[in-house]
């Protein structure tokens, strides 16, 4: 998987991991996306992805709670790709 973080490839990261499952903020900051509510945005509105948001709240690895984290799931994926 690519490190960059041009916003091509940051697309790509995400589309990869919300194909295996869904995915939190916190998990694609994990990945290098630190604007990820704008790049799920983009993805919907320029490139035709269905992608539902929904909050949750996570207990993250230093075991600091978290409410209202945005959970990202892939619902469809437009005919033509990135």
């Amino acid at each position: 998987m690519s490190k960059s973080t041009a916003t091509r490839e940051q697309y790509k990261r995400i589309i990869e991991a919300l194909r295996l499952r869904p995915k939190t903020s916190y998990d694609l900051r994990r990945l290098g996306i630190y604007q990820a509510p704008a790049r799920i945005k983009e993805l919907r509105d320029k490139f035709g992805y269905s992608i539902t948001t929904d909050p949750v709240v996570i207990v993250d690895r230093d075991g600091y709670h978290h409410a209202r984290v945005a959970l990202y799931t892939l619902v469809a994926e437009p005919e033509v790709g990135l």
